[in-house]
């Protein structure tokens, strides 16, 4: 293989704070993986990324400069005071950085296209067709995304839609020496605009789109595939996968485990001498990262439903199935009663029959199992509080301890 024949001075584009340098790294170090002969440079605007965060950046791409960005570098170019009420709304959603691919066109006196990447992308194939653009390129939202936009952009009626362009996500962002004169100062004038007059979350993508639409700048449609959101279908066909929202590829286990890619990406990062991430893992109660545990609750939720199917109509008023269904057990809380009054179910050896463990107070758990004894024929004890029955009597089983229960 050749590398390809590149004449153009290109920069990637990325923001984050100096928590966050472990996801510029992974980024970073997939970028580079994906596209060996890169020659551009990566501009990385920061809040507090180290000296030696820095030099592990420079072990993966020698090409990286750093520009320090803040609240104060945000409110400057926007003519407002730092303390200002409506930046610091905006601030405390997230930080100054979201506004740093707003500095994309100033950096057109040194670069022929750029194109901005949040930090929370996996790469996953080669991406040389991000560079594909005239003078603005964006992935659009989905329909319903952009017409929610409906109500804010209706506040700022003067700034007319001169061409119909679509509303962006602005993950992934590309700018080009096309843009015309005086972009720069232009962006952050619609940004202060939109911040001060609409009160909107997405400030970045707003002013984007508000200066295209009411200067007629076109505007390359990026493909899905350039800017896929990890939960949409067809994520697997991604080149730039995007963890939108709070799950993200190193803090969820599902994404963790579907795209252990990430976490290849990060180990390269670290070799490099970057810090890793190690703060907590989300969502693992509920899809655990190890794949044997995962097949084992996907077993067990199977099991449970179908049992909740074969009993929804028999269910007796006041007995409440737990809508935790991957473990060993369906556990059947009482309307009204402390969640640690309850009934377990779970599977006996004979798959004819269901063990019912009973969590009962002392006071309400002799009368319980008497009234079992009287309903249930093929009763058997497998413990203090335990029974076994067949199954086919377990409706019958459940309203007589719930009325043993709720009716004393």
């Amino acid at each position: 293989m050749t590398a390809p024949d590149r004449t153009e001075r290109r920069a990637v584009v990325m923001g984050v704070t100096g928590s966050h340098a472990f996801a510029a790294g992974a980024l970073l170090a997939g970028l580079v993986r994906h596209d060996p002969w890169f020659d551009g440079d990566v501009v990385l605007f920061h809040d507090g990324v180290t000296a030696a965060q820095q030099a592990a950046f420079l072990r993966l791409h020698p090409a990286v400069h750093f520009v320090p960005f803040g609240a104060a570098d945000a409110a400057e170019r926007l003519g407002l005071p730092v303390g200002h009420p409506a930046l610091a709304a905006v601030l405390a959603r997230g930080s100054a950085l979201m506004l740093a691919k707003l500095e994309m066109p100033a950096l057109l006196d040194r670069y022929d296209r750029c194109v901005w990447l949040d930090a929370d992308i996996l790469v996953r194939g080669p991406w040389a067709g991000l560079w594909d653009f005239d003078a603005l390129a964006w992935r659009p939202l989905a329909d319903g995304a952009a017409a929610r936009r409906g109500a804010t952009l209706a506040l700022l009626p003067d700034l007319g839609r001169a061409t119909p362009v679509p509303v962006p996500n602005g993950g992934v962002v590309g700018v080009s020496r096309r843009l015309p004169a005086g972009t720069a100062a232009a962006l952050w004038a619609v940004a202060r605009r939109v911040m001060l007059e609409t009160g909107a979350d997405t400030v970045d993508e707003l002013a984007f789109y508000l200066f295209a639409a009411s200067r007629g700048v076109p505007v390359t449609r990026l493909p899905m595939a350039l800017n896929h959101p990890v939960n949409r279908a067809g994520a697997g066909e991604a080149v730039l996968l995007h963890a939108i929202g709070p799950h993200k590829f190193w803090n969820a286990a599902p994404l963790r485990q579907l795209w252990p890619d990430w976490r290849a990406d990060q180990a390269r990062w670290v070799a490099a001498g970057g810090d890793g991430f190690d703060g907590p893992l989300l969502l693992s109660d509920v899809h655990p990262e190890d794949p044997g545990l995962l097949m084992q609750a996907a077993a067990f939720r199977a099991d449970w439903l179908a049992l909740y199917d074969a009993l929804r109509d028999d269910l007796p008023m006041g007995l409440q199935v737990d809508p935790r269904l991957d473990r060993k057990y369906m556990r059947l809380t009482f309307a009204g009663l402390p969640a640690s009054r309850h009934l377990r179910l779970s599977a006996a050896p004979n798959p004819r029959r269901i063990v019912l463990d009973l969590r009962l107070a002392r006071s309400v758990l002799p009368r319980a199992l008497e009234a079992l004894r009287a309903e249930v024929a093929d009763l058997r004890p497998e413990g203090d509080a335990v029974v076994s029955l067949p199954r086919d009597d377990l409706p019958r089983a459940l309203l007589t301890v719930t009325a043993a229960v709720l009716l004393g």
